[in-house]
């Protein structure tokens, strides 16, 4: 028997597959949404390398960047 709230995530997955494809396209409102879903944990890794900060922040934010254009 399958859960009930099963759906909800495959929805948000399905979106947020849509998203990436749009921003392989392009898009740049649907790549400043996907850095804007993953800014707590740039935010938090960030903490973890030994550069400054705001580099830090930079360099993950274009690895994330260069993920989705590149590898996906």
């Amino acid at each position: 028997m399958e859960k009930e709230g099963t759906g909800v995530i495959a929805e948000k997955s399905y979106g947020f597959l849509e998203m990436v494809k749009k921003a392989q396209q392009g898009d740049k409102e649907a790549m400043d949404k996907i850095l804007e879903l993953f800014t707590p944990d740039i935010d938090y890794l960030s903490r973890y390398i030994m550069l400054p900060r705001e580099d830090a922040i930079q360099t993950l934010k274009t690895e994330l960047m260069s993920i989705i254009y590149f590898k996906l």
